[in-house]
């Protein structure tokens, strides 16, 4: 059979080989093609024959003059349109020769052998089917429907080749096919991969695809997207000028005169635009044009007949994650029997409680939120993959496990040869936990559950598996991914103590378990640097950047949280080598800081911290700048541009005090200030004065802005304005008082700043300010950061109503000022903070209340 099938396609390719068509064939089939095209044709226009750009250019002399026949200008036309090179010899009028057409004579074809003409076919004929393969498995549009229309408020069209037709809920959209809103109009649309897709009001797009891919096209408007949850391919919105990728999520994009601008509300979005990529998250927003001022986030689905769910789910997440963070969490543990048992290479070691009981209350008040919001189950069950039945049987299943387990689970990273290996280590407090893996693991579970005899008798000791290996002991369960790491862990357990109890980096975490453990992650930075070999070649081979930072001398991170009596406590410790250098000798020092007296109580946000002297901090970059490039910078060239020494004029005249708040209102403008410590006020104005007019000789171009600083006085008090000379506005002002710069966007901000301090009724002062500062032997700190965030909730209560304006009251009512200290030793730099980091989730309220939302927005019930 295969012989016979050999014999047909030799006899069929022979048979290609002779069929060459000759001039009369030829002249008949171009007399039919003109035929059914509707033009003209005589024998000229197929005697002569064009193969190549070779032949397309020797016509373009006659192009030019207008002398070609219709037919040959139409073949010149149609190939400079496809054919970047003659296209580019056509417009600079260079050609080849040109074809005198008042003597026709019918090209002859090059002699080529029959074996290599053969050969060229076959491959060709193998290019055509690979390529018509892969169009119709990767990249053909498959036929169907791209969107069906699920609602229209007001008047929405079709508009197609065929005229406008007005569409109706049902209706359908094809490849090709465009749809517009009318004024004050919306429309909601379901696209083929089950996103859907809310419409604003005059409004078109069209929506393709191709292979696993769906593309709307967004040629102007706005649209608010709920991209299906994929496994393979993107959705994309494209816009005139930038395209944005999703794989589940929820955003909005609005393409104006002036740009786009993209808002995400949920999940991670990839936008491309002039060469660049960004990443947004939820609460950013990116415009393509730096004329477009960013405005809030609820701003761009005020539009949206869903507006309230839209801002009331993110409001209920919020709240859902403050009742979890005020369940129990377990007491603190003061000792570990695990911590003499791990591998004594151990470089990563974290400790968390038995969190079995602590997920099951968990997730009962999540089942309860989802059962008392329609709007919240509606998310959570969106795609139809996530069901609160199957998060309930997942949670119930850790419940059981934990059941057999001690009172601490610990995880232990080592370096294993050329790579590192994790496992988890906890101790079995009862019998049964083998046939309770088994049973939750099921019948087609990916957990392979093994005993010390079947461990030894597993082959391939580098083995892994993407489900995970549980070796169950009678003392100890131990759970990875590779079988060799088992092995190691048992072998070390079969011989008792490891010994890494009386390691240096031991003994790091036995004195936090002596403070008492909640959870502890550990790190033995050292042994990570020295393993990885992080080095890298720039300008000078070898080049150690860690070393030119000053972070080479890291060795330990411990990282510890504790609750105890419903209080928490947190705790980090960065420990070096050696006295701290460079970038991790910045911070300074604890003192007072003088910059916290000219913050309000009321504020919203104020981070403060103390460094060392600026102009040693200067020496530092410039040395690190020659470091990184190889060689010497020319900070000369560089002073002699701003008409300044940096250091000298800029860094020398400035302390290490700097503070930057929000105090004051969010709406319409934010009230923020910034305090920095100046040591020569004079000297420091001049410097800026002489930069800010140097700056102005350099910049150029259509985007170039200029700016001048203005001086005038209010009784003994002098202020100086930042003045942006293309606009007009004032960017800033700003005074010198006590040693200190107060710059705010206002002078009558400034004017509060000076009036708090003098007062003496600062936010340092304040008691409820001071009772969330750390229990500990501190009297000052190096850094502080503060965030009381209930007043910036309020003016949201006017904006929304029903269940939105309930979850945000909620949210407010149950929030609760936070703080954060700092401070840096000659070896280590700690933090501390006794409030609820994790009850709290701050940034997405700043998605809703973005910093720099413009003056004027409109209110989302308008």
């Amino acid at each position: 059979m295969k012989h016979d099938e050999q014999g047909i396609l030799d006899r069929a390719t022979r048979a290609l080989r002779a069929d060459v068509p000759g001039v009369e064939q030829i002249s008949e089939s171009a007399a039919r093609s003109a035929q059914v095209l509707r033009i003209e044709i005589n024998r000229e226009s197929f005697e002569g024959a064009i193969r190549n750009c070779e032949g397309i250019q020797r016509l373009l002399g006659a192009y030019r003059a207008g002398t070609l026949p219709p037919a040959r200008k139409l073949l010149v036309e149609t190939h400079v349109h496809e054919c970047g090179g003659c296209m580019r010899l056509l417009n600079a009028g260079r050609e080849a020769a040109t074809l005198n057409w008042s003597t026709p004579e019918i090209a002859k074809a090059p002699r080529r052998s029959w074996q290599l003409r053969g050969l060229t076919m076959a491959a060709s004929a193998a290019l055509v089917a690979v390529g018509f393969f892969v169009y119709k498995s990767y990249w053909e549009v498959p036929k169907g429907v791209r969107a069906e229309v699920q609602s229209v408020d007001g008047s929405a069209y079709l508009e197609s080749g065929t005229g406008d037709r007005r569409l109706t809920p049902g209706a359908t959209l094809r490849e090709g096919e465009e749809l517009r809103t009318a004024g004050d109009s919306r429309s909601v649309l379901r696209l083929a991969d089950g996103s859907v897709v809310e419409v604003n009001q005059r409004t078109t797009l069209r929506v393709g695809a191709r292979g696993r891919d769906m593309t709307v096209r967004l040629n102007g408007g706005a649209v608010i997207v709920q991209a299906a949850r994929r496994t393979s391919g993107h959705l994309y919105v494209q816009t005139p000028d930038c395209r944005v990728a999703v794989t589940g999520t929820v955003f909005s994009v609005d393409a104006g005169i002036k740009g786009s601008r993209v808002a995400v509300l949920q999940g991670t979005v990839n936008v491309a635009h002039s060469g660049v990529d960004a990443t947004l998250h939820p609460g950013d927003q990116l415009a393509t044009s730096d004329s477009l001022t960013p405005e809030p986030l609820a701003d761009q689905f005020a539009w949206s007949p869903d507006r309230e769910k839209y801002v009331g789910l993110m409001a209920q997440l919020a709240n859902v994650e403050h009742s979890i963070a005020e369940i129990p969490f377990p007491q603190p543990r003061y000792s570990s029997d695990l911590l003499a048992r791990v591998p004594a290479d151990t470089q990563l070691y974290i400790s968390i409680p038995n969190l079995g009981g602590f997920l099951n209350q968990a997730n009962t008040i999540f089942q309860d939120q989802l059962n008392q919001s329609p709007e919240l189950e509606q998310w959570w069950t969106r795609d139809g993959k996530h069901t609160p039945q199957a998060m309930d049987d997942l949670v119930g299943k850790v419940y059981e496990v934990s059941q057999y387990l001690g009172d601490e689970v610990v995880v232990v990273g080592s370096k294993q040869g050329n790579s590192s290996s994790l496992a988890i280590v906890a101790d079995v407090q009862k019998s049964g936990l083998k046939e309770e893996f088994k049973q939750v693991s099921g019948a087609n579970g990916r957990l392979t559950v093994l005993d010390p005899e079947s461990l030894a008798a597993a082959s391939g000791s580098a083995a892994v598996s993407q489900g995970g290996f549980a070796l169950v002991r009678d003392r100890e369960v131990v759970i990875s991914n590779s079988i060799a790491t088992l092995k190691q862990i048992n072998a070390q357990l079969d011989g008792g103590g490891s010994g890494f109890a009386t390691s240096g980096f031991g003994q790091q975490i036995l004195a936090a378990y002596g403070r008492g453990a909640g959870i502890i992650l550990a790190a033995d930075l050292q042994a990570m640097v020295k393993n990885t070999g992080m080095r890298m070649s720039q300008g000078k081979a070898n080049h150690n950047v860690l070393e030119d930072s000053g972070l080479n001398g890291l060795q330990y991170l411990i990282a510890e949280h504790r609750e105890a009596n419903g209080m928490p406590a947190n705790h980090l410790s960065v420990q070096f080598a050696g006295t701290r250098q460079r970038l991790a000798s910045w911070l300074a020092s604890p003192a007072p800081i003088g910059s916290l007296n000219f913050v309000s109580p009321s504020a919203s946000i104020a981070v403060a911290t103390l460094t060392k002297q600026p102009a040693d901090i200067a020496d530092d970059l410039m040395a690190m700048a020659s470091g990184a490039s190889g060689k010497p910078v020319d900070w000369s060239e560089i002073d002699a541009k701003l008409q300044i020494n940096l250091r000298d004029d800029l860094a020398a005249n400035l302390g290490g005090d700097f503070l930057l708040a929000l105090d004051g209102p969010v709406l319409p403008t934010p009230s923020w200030k910034m305090v920095i410590e100046v040591n020569n006020s004079d000297a420091l104005e001049s410097a800026l004065e002489r930069m800010t007019q140097a700056i102005d000789g350099l910049t150029q171009g259509p985007h170039a802005r200029q700016v001048k600083i203005e001086q005038s006085s209010a009784g003994s008090q002098r202020y100086y304005a930042i003045r942006d000379v293309t606009s007009g506005a004032i960017v800033a002002e700003y005074t010198y008082t006590d040693g200190f710069m107060i710059i705010a966007p206002t002078r009558a901000l400034v004017m509060d700043a000076l009036q708090t301090q003098s007062s003496g009724a600062s936010l340092a002062t304040s008691t409820a300010f001071r009772a969330l500062l750390p229990r500990d032997g501190n009297e000052n700190y190096s850094a502080v950061a503060y965030q009381n965030l209930s007043p910036v909730l309020t003016p949201l209560l006017s904006q929304f109503s029903g269940s939105s304006a309930d979850a945000i009251r909620k949210l407010a009512a149950d929030d609760r000022p936070t703080v954060i200290c700092a401070w840096g030793k000659d070896n280590r730099i700690e933090a501390a903070s006794d409030s609820r980091l994790f009850g709290f989730d701050f940034l997405t309220l700043g998605a809703i209340l973005d910093s720099r939302n413009k003056s004027g927005g409109q209110s989302v019930m308008q």
